[in-house]
């Protein structure tokens, strides 16, 4: 099936849902079990190497048949044996790595990760004795030469937070698979439907299903997706770090993640033709958006992805005091500044990848940038409002 027909159809089961369109939702902690051996076989849950099928209720904690609901769709849309949603996307990224890393242990961290993943690793492993080198995006296969005898895992995230590098990844998994050495890959951005980690070699593919899958700013969500062959190691971290979804939860990211694909190419398309104008204003230094055929990472995204997300960072002309930039942003009438993206409203917001770099330069840290996510609203209504904008950032 193609993108828009899957996203659909995939994680509806009529032995679970019966005839009705939409999943109900099983609300439940105590799962009530009729026989002892009922009981027994839920008890030795996923550790049975011969249980074929990953979707066993045993305890509300480990999801009902809304989550399952959910997981299979999720699994389908990226390509994938199983998935898990956890409380949030978050919650998806550190459950993965603790599945593979312990004390002693060597990560291979992407330097222009998500803020909360660099400081999962430098406060939270750190004190585990789990060693971290970050890495530049752009390294592809020389990734070779960072790897130590200790080293387990190799964190990707393509595009990059605020700066959207587009990784090699098929490359970079080349190399690891060589070594023996797990990837694992957050993949939000394109929220699994313009690209799939697992087809180009990753083991583990995490993402936020509170950006684009749910699509209304409403639910917090991550989710796990693995091929089978790492369902234990994912099966046993999610059930000790116990970062599961309500099952309400589920039921709203599902609903959301049936018109997702309709909201993504709206934006994609959105966002080419707002960040295409934004390149020629005379605000504005660069655009850092690999959809557009200016940026440097234009080649390789079409290589790996079918789309774009509507987020992207603008790097204007010069470094704008705070008062200044607050004339400009302050009164927008249709961006508001929130933290998040993927929802159906359009987001500005102050970004500075300065202090989170290690292994690279942030190359403007003399700049003012903004991060903007594209919502649904007519593109010539937001290219209006930051017209207005533009207008009393320059204001003498």
């Amino acid at each position: 099936m193609q993108a828009a027909t899957q996203i659909i159809h995939a994680g509806r089961d009529p032995k679970t849902q019966g005839w009705m369109v939409n999943p109900p939702i099983y609300q439940s902690s105590t799962i009530a079990f009729p026989t002892l051996e009922d009981l027994l076989y839920a008890e030795r849950g996923y550790s049975h190497n011969d249980l074929v099928e990953p979707y066993e209720l045993k305890y509300g904690r480990y999801g009902t048949q809304t989550n399952f609901a959910l997981e299979k769709a999720v699994a389908t849309i990226e390509n994938g044996y199983n998935s898990f949603v956890t409380s949030s996307g978050a919650a998806a990224v550190n459950t993965a790595l603790m599945a593979f890393l312990k004390t002693g242990d060597h990560l291979l961290l992407v330097d222009s990760t998500y803020s909360p993943t660099r400081s999962f690793a430098d406060k939270f492993l750190k004190k585990l004795g789990i060693e971290t080198t970050y890495y530049d995006p752009s390294i592809g296969k020389d990734i070779e030469k960072l790897i130590k005898k200790n080293t387990k895992v190799i964190f990707m995230e393509s595009p990059g937070s605020l700066s959207f590098e587009v990784q090699d990844v098929a490359s970079i998994c080349k190399v690891a698979k060589k070594q023996g050495i797990i990837t694992i890959l957050d993949n939000s951005w394109a929220s699994g439907i313009y690209f799939k980690p697992l087809d180009h070699g990753v083991d583990v593919s995490v993402m936020a299903l509170t950006k684009y899958i749910n699509g209304h700013s409403d639910m917090m969500m991550g989710a796990i997706t693995i091929q089978k062959k790492h369902f234990h190691e994912i099966y046993e971290s999610f059930r000790y770090m116990a970062v599961n979804a309500a099952p309400f939860s589920s039921y709203m990211v599902q609903r959301g993640m049936r018109t997702a694909k309709v909201r993504m190419d709206h934006c994609f398309k959105s966002a080419v033709d707002l960040a295409s104008w934004l390149e020629k204003r005379p605000e504005v230094s660069k655009v850092l958006y690999p959809a557009l055929k200016s940026d440097k990472n234009h080649k390789m995204w079409k290589q790996y992805f079918t789309g774009a997300a509507g987020l992207f960072t603008v790097v204007l002309d010069k470094k704008y005091p705070k008062n200044v930039l607050a004339r400009m942003l302050d009164k927008l009438h249709l961006y508001t500044m929130g933290y998040s993206w993927g929802g159906y409203e359009s987001l500005i917001l102050p970004v500075d990848a300065t202090s989170v770099r290690t292994a690279t330069k942030w190359p403007y840290s003399d700049k003012t940038c903004l991060r903007i996510s594209v919502g649904l609203e007519d593109v010539g209504d937001l290219k209006a409002d930051l017209e207005e904008g533009f207008k009393r950032l320059k204001k003498k």
